[in-house]
């Protein structure tokens, strides 16, 4: 079955329809946004603010007047008696605050006052002188509340539900943008969106009625850190629209004389966002506009503690504040002891006085500092993950492991960083975890899929071939199953041939049993050194091994190689009759040394797959291959172990060789140089070998001339620097048999080639 269409004929396979079945699992999650997701995109937020936190300038004209420590250690427990808030207020009066708002609810009479103590008091016989003495005396809470009458002061007031349905006063007015028909009712508006509580702590009447403004002091949004705060509530019992400021923005109301907030409502007067109405878009008071989210709450953009922002309240009641640090100031009075319990979380601070959340709401509104997630982030989000998630799919099956990696990193990355960017250059909040997370799940399914699915087809691969075919060409082939077709490619490849010599008289001393343990015994070290240095073994024949390098994989030193696996297998060979040696005299027989002859050749060669369509087999044709298996045969005529073609040595210049002769083998109409493959470039670089290779040199100037007599004599010196130069083979004992041959029947056209009798 294919997917037609939007697919392309795409197979569905189990990775595409996995694939498909995340994606759409996941937009289904996102159209339903639970509250988890929520929580997971404002941690990425919070650490957003800790990579980047919101810049904090000395000079910002707000204040905090700290009930701290030393404050509480000089004038006493709380709550204070009034009067010394009285005096709080005049002296900031007279430091030029703008506005004074109070973090603190002064919801009871205070018990400090004289009347309030004496009815504390049991009767006695001094009570009515007492009563008498005190009527002239002034209430604590009328004192506070002239201090207030004369001051630009917001008062506090918090949501209970154990509190009272009594309002707390307005001193504003509401309006909205909302004309009839452009959205829902006002009320219903505000029923839908703004946070209802059951109940509130309000500030004593006596001192509401002489201040400027009311605001709440409750900066929790519904979660344990503070991510956002309500710039307005509603209260159970009251109108829909009768709604009551945070102490924030009033206290920016009250600074600027302002009268009335302005609601501002996605889908009113033309603030459309990808054509959803969402809720509030921003509330305007005086000149300011206020971000915020669809439910009217603004966005915390933490700062950090900043000690600049705090003043001590006994500082300023023993007037050791400088006045230019408060005028024009907008104050809020606050705690930061921690017996008080005043303290909350942010993103950046766990443990932030409140009265500071506050004070960074109101430096974020005066400078215009706003976090902002629009209506169109969603949608966006949305889009992203369906369009890339839709490529993945689509994807997978097409391109390479590699490929398709670098196509999930790309819009991976895009995912991750791009929401960094909307954050850092203009404070846009997009989730960069969602999106992320859903597209590598796809990503990481299908690619563990397709893997899995691609290693059964090798496997099956590797089985089916794996009997008769190299094990480089199964890997191939399993990688890539184009490849099982008839026909080859030309390369150049190193050529190699080996062969036992007197393998019929070796044999003969096995029964077929142990004849197949010694070729096992033979055989296997020797494929090991040709696999271990990257060749191909093409086949066994017999005692015979043929391997070939560069194919099918490649390899730039294929014949450096080649030589490398040619001397060890000499090597190696050494010690396996040593071995062999020691077997047979144990077993009281005849030990025959084992000897093998290597030829190997470079040249261009026709690669592949040759055969039936019913069996195959990777090899390697051409007159290159051809001539390696005549250098092998040649080994046993010139008593060498390891012959190697002209192209072979200047492919591995660094290794130690001998040109034996120019030589016409069986087949060929042009004569070929060959060399004896002697050692690695240690033995190259030996005074012994360099010594040989003059003297070998001027022999085969004489050989090659016809001076045979001459050539015959300078054998015995030969034979002596060979033995010096640790060259132990009969080269030069069966040079010495043609030469005294050639002086006997010298060819009239003698031209330095000799003609090879055998193959």
């Amino acid at each position: 079955m294919r997917i037609r269409g939007l697919f392309g004929g795409i197979r569905l396979r189990a990775p595409v329809l996995v694939s498909l079945a995340i994606l759409i699992g996941a937009l289904a999650l996102r159209i339903v946004d639970p509250p988890a997701l929520g929580l997971l995109r404002d941690y990425a937020f919070d650490q957003y603010q800790r990579l980047k936190p919101r810049p904090y300038a000395a000079d910002l004209p707000v204040r905090i007047i700290d009930i701290d420590e030393a404050s509480l250690r000089e004038l006493g427990q709380w709550p204070w008696p009034r009067t010394i808030m009285a005096r709080l207020v005049d002296k900031l009066v007279e430091k030029g605050a703008a506005v004074i708002a109070f973090d603190v609810v002064f919801a009871e009479p205070d018990r400090a006052s004289i009347a309030v103590a004496l009815r504390d008091l049991p009767p006695g016989p001094n009570s009515e002188a007492l009563a008498k003495l005190v009527e002239g005396l002034p209430d604590n809470d009328k004192v506070f509340a002239a201090s207030i009458a004369k001051a630009p002061v917001v008062m506090g007031f918090a949501f209970d539900a154990q509190g009272t349905k009594k309002p707390p006063r307005r001193f504003h007015g509401v309006a909205h943008n909302a004309k009839e028909g452009d959205v829902k009712s006002v009320p219903e508006l505000m029923r839908d969106i703004l946070p209802l509580n059951r109940g509130a702590v309000k500030t004593l009447d006596m001192l509401e009625a002489v201040a400027n403004g009311n605001g709440s002091v409750t900066p929790e949004g519904g979660s344990a850190v503070v991510r956002r705060v309500p710039m307005l509530f509603r209260l159970d019992g009251q109108r829909d629209e009768d709604v009551f400021p945070a102490l924030a923005i009033e206290a920016i109301r009250v600074v600027q004389g302002a009268s009335t907030y302005l609601v501002r409502w996605s889908g009113a007067q033309g603030l459309e966002a990808l054509g959803e109405r969402t809720g509030i878009v921003s509330i305007r008071v005086g000149e300011v506009n206020v971000e915020t989210d669809g439910f009217g709450r603004m966005s915390l953009y933490d700062s950090g503690h900043r000690k600049e922002r705090y003043v001590s309240a006994v500082d300023v009641l023993n007037d050791k504040v400088p006045a230019d640090k408060l005028e024009a100031n907008i104050v809020f009075i606050g705690t930061s002891a921690v017996g008080l319990q005043d303290i909350r979380s942010t993103p950046i601070d766990g443990t932030l006085p409140g009265v500071e959340v506050h004070a960074q709401l109101a430096e974020q509104i005066l400078t215009s500092t706003f976090l902002s997630r629009p209506d169109y982030t969603k949608g966006s989000e949305f889009l992203y993950l369906a369009l890339v998630g839709l490529l993945f799919v689509v994807l997978l099956p097409i391109l390479s492991a590699g490929r398709m990696a670098v196509v999930a990193m790309l819009f991976i990355g895009i995912a991750v960083l791009g929401p960094w960017f909307a954050f850092s250059e203009a404070r846009l909040l997009f989730d960069p975890i969602y999106p992320t997370a859903t597209l590598a799940l796809i990503y990481v399914a299908g690619s563990a899929l397709a893997f899995i699915r691609t290693e059964r087809e090798r496997a099956q691969i590797r089985g089916a071939f794996g009997l008769y075919l190299s094990p480089d060409m199964v890997e191939q082939v399993a990688r890539n199953p184009g490849l099982l077709q008839l026909g080859g490619e030309m390369r150049e490849i190193t050529v190699m041939f080996t062969d036992v010599r007197g393998f019929t008289t070796i044999s003969e001393q096995f029964d077929p049993p142990g004849l197949a343990r010694f070729m096992n015994r033979f055989l296997t070290p020797m494929t090991d050194l040709i696999l271990g240095n990257r060749g191909t073994v093409d086949k066994y024949m017999g005692d015979a091994i043929m391997a070939f390098w560069n194919a099918p994989l490649a390899n730039d030193g294929h014949a450096i190689r080649a030589c490398e696996t040619a001397l060890g297998m000499q090597a190696r060979l050494r010690a396996l009759n040593i071995d062999w040696k020691a077997e047979a005299e144990s077993e009281q027989r005849k030990h025959i040394p084992v000897n093998i002859g290597i030829g190997l050749n470079t040249g261009e060669a026709s690669v592949g797959n040759f055969g039936s369509s019913q069996r195959l087999t990777y090899s390697c044709l051409g007159d290159a291959v051809n001539l390696a298996s005549r250098l092998e045969g040649q080994c046993k005529t010139y008593a060498v172990g390891v012959i190697i073609g002209d192209k072979t040595r200047e492919r591995a210049a660094g290794f130690a060789t001998i040109e034996l002769d120019r030589i016409m083998v069986k087949g060929k109409t042009e004569p070929e140089r060959m060399f004896a493959l002697v050692g690695d470039a240690a033995v190259a670089q030996s005074p012994a070998f360099h010594a040989l290779i003059e003297k070998h040199a001027a022999f085969l100037v004489l050989y090659r001339s016809g001076a045979f007599a001459e050539a015959l004599e300078v054998i015995p010196d030969l034979e002596a620097a060979a033995q010096a130069a640790d060259w132990h083979q009969g080269y030069y004992a069966m040079m010495r048999e043609r030469v005294d041959h050639l002086i006997d029947d010298s060819p009239p056209d003698w031209n330095g080639v000799y003609v090879a009798k055998e193959k």
